[in-house]
């Protein structure tokens, strides 16, 4: 079965024993894939896509990295990758390196922010979005933030609340402790919900042609 960027984790893990290993080999975060119950939940939620955002790596990578593993030939693995366009190439940040003007000045002790600690859950393997989503529909109004301490990114929770209308921002502020805000977009010009930026660049010279 060949590996696409749209599907999921589950759909993948189906191929053969070892994807597992290779997810894991690519990013630590992957280690969730070894407990049962957060393997049920994480893989039908996540893409391919979005894990290569997860382990920050350009979808390129992973594809080829899976690719391999799935028993698929590598010469044409490599000349696949060559026709999908040097922007497979490059990993985008999830987030700019500053704040977006809706958090500005804003402080954890801000009345107008709640916060919710979910690294508790996250240490006994239990899943965070059911008490993320109860907590969103407490905010009273669109001053109100939800800020969530977590020891990862949920790049997938936050792309399904931006096509609920609410942005995201995310602040490492140590290694493994992840404080992710989410809030409604302002009526300023040219808001966005997850605005792209360009990070670091992957090239395989070999996929690449040089």
């Amino acid at each position: 079965m060949r590996v696409t960027g749209d599907m999921k984790i589950n759909e993948v893990l189906m191929i053969n024993e070892n994807m597992i290993e290779a997810f894991i080999w690519l990013s630590p975060q992957f280690e969730r894939l070894r407990h049962p119950r957060l393997r049920r939940l994480m893989a039908q939620r996540v893409t391919v896509a979005q894990a290569a955002r997860i382990a920050r790596v350009p979808l390129a990578q992973l594809l080829y990295l899976l690719n391999l593993n799935a028993g698929e030939e590598e010469k044409r693995l490599v000349y696949e990758l060559r026709e999908m366009g040097s922007r497979a190439f490059r990993y985008q940040a999830e987030n700019p390196p500053r704040r977006p003007p809706e958090l500005i000045g804003l402080q954890d002790t801000d009345p107008r922010v709640h916060f919710i600690d979910m690294t508790p859950l996250a240490r006994r393997n239990e899943d965070p979005q059911p008490v993320i989503m109860h907590e969103l529909t407490e905010l009273r109004d669109a001053t109100e933030v939800l800020l969530v301490r977590h020891p990862y990114d949920p790049i997938p929770l936050r792309d399904l609340l931006t096509n609920r209308g609410f942005a995201s921002w995310a602040e490492e502020r140590r290694p493994g402790d992840y404080y992710i805000y989410f809030y409604r977009p302002s009526a300023l010009a040219g808001a966005v919900a997850r605005p792209p930026v360009e990070g670091t660049t992957f090239v395989r010279a070999m996929a690449m042609g040089a």
